[in-house]
């Protein structure tokens, strides 16, 4: 027979799977709003561990709970999410001007504004349910509503990204992972006799279910951002829309528009600029971008063969459908990353074509480093040829566009003797061993080849005076950009800050200030948890980042790697709950012990860097979290339950967390590298270690 504490420790177990599933899926709403890199990512996890934080801050001063405040609470947990996707899609072209991408502190503002109550929220019912429970004379510790905590958000991680993002939309998700919440809360309702409350309850909940299953209206949340709809789907790796405007159809991924029927130019220019060098087509590797016109105009070539690399099968299979892709001769289309298909491939191949964004992120980055375009000439045949592009001015070329531009140059030069930069509607790189001719018009002359733009408009854009130019202002000293030091992703981080005349050195002098006042009023054994929260998020992203440049992305992988970190805390936990005596020195061995990890990882990524199989990577992850989940009951067992450690120990760990994530997704990695990151979480380490050791030799006892 279960009695209303059971109900509230299921409850616990409930918040967990739905808060989780709603941390993924908030972040993937606002990538797909703001075409996000990992500035948005940062600052969505940055905005949302802070916020709970001091939601379990908040909860620190409440002596007296109440069961019908935490019925109404857990209930309000559950319903929110809905509503909150629902303000993500809808206000930002209330707030925004449509069609435009708004700066750093606008974005950091609205993101903020939006999740701030579900967040603080979240942060305070744990620590508020232990009370009640506390309260209620029930044998609950902080370190066991540690251990329950993580065995929501393991079993919500689990059934998100293995399940649910394969098979639903975010609203039905949103109603799957929110029903066990929903049903606890009804049932403390019933439990503790709160007729009133149990109706309202339930109202809310059928309305709430009634939204969430409803395709159609979700469909229509997304109206304002992308105008009719003629096409919506999910996929693991981004949100698939096909929009029509008029006689125009439109095709995105992740808020972004792969694809327009009136872009003749960039299909043109990708495709003829690299093609038209060679004497013979026989075999072309496109990287993405094999949308609309593009396979039709690598045709007019008539190659033997044309592979068509791209990540997602959703948007093949649904391209596929409506003509997005169409029916050529010789293609076969891969579904996988690409960068992992030119490494393990044994085909040769005269032309390779990338298609892709600005490398403003960890993902796209890798396919503009040094390491990258070394696999791309190994699979090409004698005098092949190498392509891709970056977006530029072509009136005005800023100091941090042309640091852009040389970098990359730079960086084609240490494999290719000749590296030809044409000046189109972007800036299009033609890398080969063989001769390169600027004049296209003549090329396809030679060859026979019409084409709509190209032939009719190329003498007037791209003359031999702005690729003279061009070339001229370049640096012949820039930076290389390599996997593990992203020279370009810092620079269009900066180019992105100067678009909209902003700067994030405000924001990181306040947040350093603001950091070190939450410090002075820590206790020692709490600043443990901030400096290990801190080291976990930057480990975690270090390691999915680091597997992420050697493998690719493989969203079961990478899901995998998020998993074993998850899935290390609960088990850690479970020991150190389980300890008894010399609590203190058991903590300074923890924090050796992870010490010790992160000096492991510096030294591979500074001197080996050598391929590992996957399970070191998972193993790594769940041993490091494994001792972050060991020091949670350690510490509130030092501190002692009268107390009332529960909301401090939350604070500081996901505050760590917090700043970690923003420190070293935003700042380390894309500006100095991944050794400089390694090197900042070993510094914060070593000082939690000194301080500890320094709590010892006070003999502060356990």
């Amino acid at each position: 027979m279960f009695h209303l504490s059971n109900f509230i420790i299921w409850s616990i177990i409930g918040t967990g799977i739905s808060s989780i599933a709603v941390q993924i899926l908030t972040i993937r709403e606002f990538l797909t709003q703001f075409h996000g890199n990992e500035i948005t990512i940062s600052l969505v996890l940055f905005s949302w561990l802070l916020l709970t934080g001091l939601g379990s801050l908040i909860a620190k001063p409440f002596a007296r709970p109440s069961v019908t405040a935490y019925a109404i609470l857990i209930s309000l947990v559950a319903l929110l999410p809905l509503p909150q996707l629902i303000l993500i899609r809808g206000m930002r072209e209330r707030i925004f001007i449509h069609g435009t991408s708004p700066g750093f502190y606008d974005i950091f503002l609205y993101i903020v504004i939006l999740i701030s109550f579900y967040c603080l929220l979240v942060g305070f019912v744990l620590p508020y349910a232990l009370k009640v429970l506390q309260q209620r004379h029930y044998p609950f510790t902080s370190g066991h509503l540690y251990i329950t905590d993580n065995i929501g958000d393991i079993s919500g991680g689990l059934l998100f990204s293995f399940f649910l993002v394969y098979w639903v939309k975010p609203f039905v998700a949103i109603a799957v992972t929110s029903s066990l919440l929903i049903l606890t809360a009804i049932m403390i309702q019933y439990t503790a006799r709160r007729y009133a409350l149990l109706v309202c309850t339930a109202f809310a909940t059928s309305l709430f279910y009634a939204f969430s299953f409803n395709a159609g209206f979700e469909t229509g949340t997304l109206v304002e951002q992308y105008g009719k709809i003629l096409r919506y789907s999910e996929s693991p790796y981004g949100r698939i829309v096909i929009s029509k405007e008029g006689p125009q159809h439109t095709f995105w991924e992740s808020g972004l528009p792969l694809y327009s029927d009136a872009d003749i130019v960039n299909s043109e220019e990708k495709v003829h600029y690299p093609l038209s060098q060679l004497e013979r087509v026989e075999s072309v590797l496109l990287v993405s971008g094999g949308l609309g016109e593009t396979l039709s105009e690598v045709s007019k070539y008539k190659p033997k063969r044309i592979d068509y690399v791209e990540l997602d099968p959703h948007l093949t299979e649904v391209a596929t459908e409506l003509g997005f892709i169409r029916q050529t001769p010789g293609l076969r289309v891969i579904n996988g990353d690409g960068r992992l298909y030119v490494k393990t491939t044994r085909e040769k191949y005269d032309a390779v074509i990338v298609d892709l964004p600005e490398p403003d992120t960890f993902q796209i980055n890798r396919f503009f480093t040094n390491e990258f375009f070394s696999l791309a000439k190994s699979i090409l045949t004698r005098g092949g040829i190498f392509s891709f592009s970056l977006d530029y001015s072509p009136n005005y070329l800023s100091d941090i566009q042309r640091e852009k531009l040389s970098s990359i140059y730079q960086t084609a030069k240490l494999h290719f003797e000749h590296v030809l930069i044409l000046p189109g509607e972007r800036a299009y790189f033609l890398c080969s061993d063989g001769e390169l001719s600027p004049d296209i018009p003549a090329r396809l002359a030679l060859k026979s080849i019409r084409t709509s733009y190209v032939e009719g408009f190329y003498y007037g854009n791209v003359t031999r005076e702005r690729i003279a130019d061009l070339q001229s202002k370049l640096d012949r000293h820039a930076p290389i950009n390599a996997d593990f030091e992203p020279r370009i992703m810092s620079i269009l981080f900066q180019e992105w800050f100067m678009k909209y005349g902003t700067s994030p050195k405000i924001f990181i002098l306040i947040l350093v200030a603001l950091t070190l006042v939450y410090l002075i009023f820590l206790r020692r054994e709490e600043y443990v948890l901030f400096s290990t929260g801190l080291t976990t998020m930057g480990m975690e992203m270090l390691i999915i980042f680091s597997f992420q440049v050697m493998y690719g992305y493989i969203y079961l992988k990478v899901g995998a790697i998020i998993t074993a970190f998850l899935l290390g805390l609960l088990p850690g936990a479970l020991v150190g709950n389980s300890q008894y005596g010399r609590t203190l020195g058991r903590l300074v061995v923890s924090e050796v012990i992870l010490l010790c990890l992160l000096l492991v990882f510096f030294t591979w990524s500074s001197f080996f860097r050598g391929e590992l199989p996957s399970f070191y990577f998972l193993a790594y992850g769940f041993l490091f979290s494994f001792f972050c989940g060991y020091q949670f009951p350690l510490v509130a067992s030092i501190i002692g339950e009268k107390e009332s450690p529960a909301a401090g120990c939350f604070a500081a760990d996901l505050t760590g967390a917090a700043v970690g994530t923003l420190v070293t997704g935003t700042l380390l990695i894309p500006f100095w590298g991944i050794q400089a990151a390694i090197f900042f979480l070993i510094l914060v380490k070593i000082s939690s270690n000194i301080l500890m050791l320094f709590c010892k030799e006070k003999g502060i006892s356990s």
